[in-house]
């Protein structure tokens, strides 16, 4: 069998684990048949990662909102970042701020230091440009079209056909898309229950990454506009990238952005939040960072995130607040989620999130129904279609379409 991909491309190991997933408590991946809150053992793309507590802390820059030109100098009391999260803000011994090993030329950001991937074609500088931030386990291959080559025993029809990559560039966009490395995740890893196999990411991993690669593009690109999107995982990571941004170093990101669009995010809580008691690795600690989706409370992570009653959840939406402060000076953001609809009796297709936990006071709160999965074989030949269908399905790809004016 011959398994193509990034999802394919970590050990056989995981591979074998994640195969196994597909069998055990995942009930019909497909279009009609939901599944309830299970404890998803996801080392994909899920939202559910982790953090490991082996700290690899670099200096957390905890300051209260530097001020820059458009940023105003606040203090930002209500959105610190909480002491829990590791983040690996110095990206010289981040183990994933590398361009080593990539099986694609290296998207060449002034000022960027990491790994993107650009997208080239004819591109119209009266459009924004575009930054894609990828889900847990994951790449930028998640954002293109794929095909497993006949390597999956089930097909549903859309193998190759084009995805979001292919219809920015064809439509002129300038796209760009991190790639946070889960390859090189260095958790142990001889197992998904306390260990790591799945090389999943925590936002204090992935957050530092976001945020300078939204930041170089922005400063290298000072009079152009953007739209920036997060999958899964990536929903979180963008948000707190951009909320770091403002309250962290004084770079108002909301000055440049015209959109945010977000898919699949647990922004109320995950699934898989019962690995949070279980796991001490990232795989773990990412899951205590998002909460738990069924019984869902602000978490250490997610309070300076959303704010109290959920008041910063979409900052500069209205062009005048961002987490608690009149930081915006007129810049107005417009905010797009877009998940899988719930089931009838309220249990979700979707394994990882709910209508509930992506949804964002003052965004358009969208859904795809529950026919509109990913029809590529993606991940794993499809393991998480339901999870990906917010923007690997027709109706998730017409509803970016419609946002972006395509």
């Amino acid at each position: 069998m011959r398994l193509e991909g990034p999802q394919f491309r970590s050990s056989p190991a995981l591979l074998a684990l994640l195969l196994a997933m597909s069998t055990t408590g995942c009930a019909d991946l497909g279009s009609g048949v939901g599944v309830g809150d299970t404890e998803a053992a996801d080392g994909d793309d899920g939202d559910d990662d982790d953090d490991d507590d082996a700290g690899d802390d670099d200096d957390d820059d905890d300051t209260d909102g530097a001020a820059n030109d458009e940023g105003g100098d606040f203090e930002f009391a209500d959105a610190q970042d909480a002491d829990e999260v590791d983040y690996l803000d110095d990206l010289d011994n981040h183990p994933g701020c590398t361009t080593a090993g990539l099986g694609y030329d290296a998207a060449s950001i002034e000022g960027f230091r990491c790994a993107a991937k650009a997208y080239g074609g004819d591109v119209d500088t009266d459009k924004p440009i575009v930054l894609l931030v990828h889900g847990n386990s994951d790449s930028p291959v998640s954002w293109e079209a794929f095909d497993p080559m006949g390597a999956c025993e089930e097909t549903f029809g859309d193998e190759g056909n084009d995805m979001l990559a292919e219809m920015l560039v064809a439509n002129g966009f300038e796209t760009y898309a991190v790639d946070m490395r889960f390859d090189q995740v260095d958790d142990p890893d001889n197992d998904n229950e306390t260990q790591n196999a799945a090389k999943n990411m925590d936002h204090g991993w992935g957050v530092p990454i976001a945020a300078h690669f939204i930041r170089t593009a922005m400063e290298a690109n000072p009079d152009r506009r953007f739209v920036v999107m997060g999958f899964s995982f990536g929903v979180t990571t963008v948000r707190d990238a951009l909320r770091r941004l403002l309250v962290n170093e004084g770079f108002n990101a909301f000055a440049q952005l015209d959109h945010a669009i977000l898919l699949s995010g647990a922004n109320h809580g995950v699934s898989s939040f019962p690995l949070c008691s279980a796991n001490p690795t990232r795989r773990g600690v990412v899951t205590c960072e998002m909460g738990d989706r069924a019984a869902y409370s602000p978490t250490y992570f997610t309070s300076p995130l959303n704010g109290p009653e959920g008041d910063f959840e979409t900052p500069c939406s209205e062009g005048e607040d961002a987490f608690g402060e009149a930081a915006c000076d007129g810049a107005k953001v417009q905010y797009t989620t877009i998940v899988m609809e719930d089931l009838e009796g309220g249990e979700q297709q979707d394994l990882f999130v709910s209508e509930a936990s992506a949804a964002l006071a003052g965004a358009d709160n969208v859904t795809v129904g529950l026919n509109d999965f990913d029809k590529t074989g993606y991940f794993v030949c499809g393991l998480f279609r339901n999870h990906f269908g917010s923007y690997r399905s027709g109706a998730g790809l017409d509803a970016i379409a419609d946002k972006l004016g395509i």
